[in-house]
Order: structure tokens, then C-alpha cells, then sequence
């Protein structure tokens, strides 16, 4: 591709981008008042809240490894289009059964189109480049952080809540309009895998899937029989994946998961640090929201000023996060985890001790310094841990990696929203405050996991890198060789000097028009 033709793509996929990702962080204000305007209980609250995470989750492996088949233009396409139908459909709900099943299949449509989004980047890009389009695309998601919770707040403050939700939905409808026909113009043909027959694991897909909503039902239901039977079932499914998967490879075909990338260690740490830092943005999201809203009466347009700084700090973070990890590699996002951990510790500080006035100021000014810590986390991890794609998987290495943070995203949310809902009376006052603090030690919890993986992935780097293992740089074992098809993000040339987190700065400065 040439580079203007590189570049109008690039900037397709981030606005396809942007409106999907925007979708999740509107809606966190607009719950309350569509709960409202439709008469949803609690548990229903729960499912629309994680509705969206909860299908984009379970789309994104099996259209991941349809777009490496069958070409990602045409998933891309599909996926925009469901998007755009289903937020329609969400915009005339009567009830909150329509809501949901709307916010589903935007998931779906969302879930289906952002692996071929990362997959298209992988694609056109290599090496430094490809790190900088991650990082664009990390910036948009930022700007969609950023916009969300204004724009969501904008809506519901100007006009009647009752139908500010609805607006919302139906504000989509037009983009996407715009955005199919760019579609086909614009993106390339990618050529379909080659090398014999191709196959879809749709068994694997669908024992994934099971996975996913068994996993997340215990968190809307809470604890019971329905939670014992619920997890009894993930568990089984979860075995039957891993035993399917295994048996599907024999047999000669492709699996969901295959061989290469189960075992890349540095795959499987970065997607923990993945899971465990987007679970923690989401949820944070939510338990903020419903402690401003919820607790102390705050307008939405005020709530939403709380969480601008936040998203704001990211999206100026992610502009020169390639920069960051260029220089400091792996240990720089575990120093950036670090000061995301100790931003939580001073929210809640700020909560407990200090009335709603000023700890909302307190809030806003520590989100900024969160934002900048996550955004220097997001693009980092993944052109580190999506490097590890085998040759011919880079889509499905996409949803496996963004399956982690959406199934995190829709875990979260439930979980804090229900630490305000369930309980009763447990939406005013101390009892806020206390769910509030309840929210923060889980997250707590989460990103000490994050900082405990990203330590591991950097101690294995280092390692690597030590003079009496060189020849295990040369010469990769079997099971990172096949990761390695695709060109590594962040190279070494011969000129280039080591980071601090054992991986290689590149002299390369061609820049990404992004």
C-alpha cells in the first residue's frame, strides 16, 4: 500500500474505532435515568451495565479468526453495519428487555469489528510504525474516554433524561451510514490464509462464550445457588474448551487458540496486565459515577467533569506512549501500574475523608494523574504482548487479547454496580461511601495482579537479554520461534541502544500520519 492509502485507512479505523469505544463510556451517566425511564430493577441495571462488554467479548476471538480466513474488510464491514442497526434498536427500547438485547448486539457488532481494526494495523504496519498506529489507536480510544462522559452528560443536562438515553443511541445511526461506504472504498483486500484448507472452530467459540457469561453471572446475581450452579457450569465449559482445543489441533485443523500463542509467555503476561488494568478503568468508571450521581445527588453534567480529567490525562498520555516504551520497554509499564495503584489509594482518601464538594475536586485532579499512568499502560502492552502473534493469527491474537479486557470491563461493571444497588439504602450517604471503598479495594487487588505480571514479563526479559542467555535471543525456543512471524514492535537495530526494561530502541523515525 502506498502511504496516502496507508493513511486514509489508518484514519478509518480509527473512527470506527472511536464510535465504538465511545459507545461503552457514554452510557455509564445514562444509566441512571434510562433505569428511571423504563422502571429496571437492579439486576437489570447489572445486564445492561455489562451487556456491551459481555458480547464484545465473546465476538471478538471467533471474528478475530475470521478475518485471518476470510479477510478483515468484510468483518469489518459486517461488524459496523450490526453496530449501526442495533443502536436503532436501542433507541426506540420500551422496556429494559430491549435494552439489553440492543446493547448485546451492539457488543456483537463492536466485538466483530475491532479485531480487524487491530488486525488491519498489524497488517499495514511493522516495526516502530506499527507501534505508533497502536498508540493512535490507543489516543482514540482516549478521545472516546474523554468525549463519553461529556457528551453523555451534555445530552442528559440540556434535555429530558427520558429521552437523552434514546439520543444517544440513535446518534450512531448517522456514522455509520458514513462509515460503510468509506469502508468499501477505502480498506484493502487482505489476502485470505493460504497453505491449505481453512477451518472455523465454531464448538470452541461457543465453549468461550459459555465461559464468559457463566463467569459474569455469580457477579448480577450474587452469591447463591444460581452462583454455585453458574460457576459450576464456567468451569466445565472452561475444561471442555481447553480438551476441544487440544483434539481440534490433532485432527489437523485450526483451533480458536492454537499451540504458539497458548505458550508465548510474554503473550500471556501482557494479557494479564491487559485484563486486570482495563477491568480496573471501567469499573472505576462505574463506581464513580454512581457515587456522584447516586450518593451525593451530583448532576450528570458534573459527574461527567469528574471523569473528563481522567480520560484527558490518557488520550495526552497515548500520544507519546510509543515514545515511553521506546525508551523504558517493559519496566516503564510496570512503573506506570505502580502510580496507577497509588492514584486508587488517594481517591478513596479523598472520599472518606473530605465532604462530596471537595472530594470531587480532589477526585478530578488525581484522575489526570491516573489517566497519563494508564495511557502510558494501554498502547505499550499491547504492541508488546500483540507481538507475539504467530504468522497468519494476528487477528485471533487480537480478540484473545481484547476478550481479557472486555470480559474485565463487563465483570467490573456489574460488580460496581451492584455494590450500590444490591444492598439496601446502600445509595446515600455512609453506605456510599462504603461501597465506594469497597469498589477500590477490588481494584486495588487487580492492579497489584497487573504490576505482579508485568514484573514477571520484565525479570523474563532482562533475563533473555543477559550475556549467558544471548544465544537464547539468536535463537528462539519453540514455542516463542512461531511468535515471531510477525515483525517484533519494538526492534534493535544494529545501531540501537537497550531500555531499561531489556528490550531494544529503534533508531527508526518514519513517521504514522495519524
Amino acid at each position: 500500500m502506498g502511504t496516502n492509502a496507508k493513511r486514509s485507512a489508518l484514519w478509518l479505523c480509527l473512527g470506527a474505532g472511536f464510535i465504538t469505544l465511545l459507545d461503552q463510556s457514554v452510557f455509564v451517566l445514562a444509566v441512571p435515568a434510562m433505569s428511571a425511564t423504563l422502571h429496571a430493577d437492579s439486576g437489570s441495571v447489572q445486564w445492561i451495565l455489562a451487556s456491551y462488554s459481555l458480547a464484545f467479548g465473546v465476538a471478538l476471538v471467533p471474528a478475530g479468526r475470521l478475518g485471518d480466513i476470510v479477510g478483515r474488510r468484510t468483518l469489518f464491514i459486517a461488524g459496523i453495519a450490526v453496530f449501526g442497526a442495533s443502536s436503532l434498536l436501542g433507541g426506540l427500547a420500551t422496556d429494559p428487555s430491549w435494552v439489553i438485547m440492543a446493547r448485546l448486539l451492539q457488543g456483537l457488532g463492536a466485538g466483530t469489528l475491532n479485531p480487524q481494526v487491530l488486525g488491519l494495523l498489524q497488517d499495514i504496519y511493522t516495526g516502530h510504525d506499527r507501534a505508533k498506529a497502536l498508540g493512535a489507536y490507543a489516543a482514540a480510544g482516549g478521545s472516546a474516554a474523554v468525549c463519553g462522559p461529556l457528551i453523555g452528560g451534555l445530552v442528559l443536562s440540556l434535555g429530558d433524561p427520558a429521552t437523552g438515553w434514546r439520543i444517544l443511541f440513535l446518534a450512531n445511526v448517522p456514522l455509520v451510514l458514513i462509515l460503510v461506504p468509506l469502508a468499501l472504498a477505502l480498506l484493502p483486500r487482505t489476502t485470505r490464509s493460504k497453505g491449505g484448507k481453512t477451518s472455523i472452530d465454531v464448538l470452541g467459540a461457543l465453549l468461550l462464550g459459555g465461559v464468559v457469561v457463566a463467569s459474569l453471572i455469580p457477579t448480577i446475581y450474587g452469591a447463591g445457588m444460581v452462583a454455585v450452579t453458574s460457576l459450576g457450569i464456567g468451569a466445565a465449559a472452561l475444561l471442555a474448551f481447553a480438551g476441544w482445543e487440544v483434539l481440534y489441533h490433532r485432527r489437523g485443523k485450526t483451533p480458536l487458540l492454537s499451540g504458539a500463542l497458548a505458550t508465548s509467555k510474554g503473550y500471556a503476561l501482557g494479557t494479564v496486565v491487559a485484563l486486570c488494568q482495563f477491568g480496573v478503568g471501567a469499573g472505576m468508571a462505574a463506581v464513580t459515577s454512581f457515587y456522584f450521581l447516586s450518593g451525593t445527588g451530583m448532576a450528570p453534567l458534573a459527574a461527567a467533569a469528574i471523569l473528563a480529567p481522567q480520560a484527558a490525562g490518557m488520550l495526552l498520555a497515548s500520544t507519546f506512549s510509543w515514545r515511553y516504551l521506546a525508551r523504558y520497554g517493559r519496566a516503564g509499564i510496570v512503573f506506570a501500574l505502580l502510580a496507577s495503584l497509588a492514584t486508587l489509594v488517594a481517591k478513596d482518601v479523598f472520599v472518606q475523608r473530605f465532604d462530596s464538594a471537595t472530594a470531587a475536586l480532589a477526585v478530578a485532579v488525581v484522575g489526570l494523574v491516573q489517566g497519563i499512568a494508564t495511557g502510558l499502560v494501554v498502547a505499550p502492552n499491547q504492541a508488546l504482548t500483540l507481538g507475539h502473534a504467530p504468522s497468519g493469527a494476528a487477528g485471533v491474537a487480537a480478540g484473545f487479547y481484547q476478550l481479557s479486557q472486555r470480559f474485565a470491563a463487563a465483570l467490573c461493571s456489574a460488580a460496581a454496580a451492584g455494590m450500590f444497588l444490591q444492598a439496601q439504602g446502600a445509595v446515600t450517604g455512609g453506605a456510599a461511601k462504603e461501597s465506594f471503598h469497597h469498589g477500590i479495594l477490588l481494584f486495588c487487588i487487580l492492579l497489584g495482579a497487573a504490576v505482579v505480571a508485568g514484573g514477571l514479563d520484565w525479570f523474563r526479559e532482562v533475563r533473555a537479554a543477559s550475556p549467558e542467555n544471548r544465544s537464547a535471543v539468536v535463537v528462539p525456543s519453540v514455542a516463542e520461534s512461531t511468535t515471531t512471524a510477525t515483525e517484533p514492535l519494538v526492534q534493535g537495530p544494529v545501531s540501537g541502544s537497550t531500555t531499561a526494561g531489556g528490550t531494544h530502541r529503534s533508531d527508526v523515525t518514519e513517521p504514522v500520519d495519524a
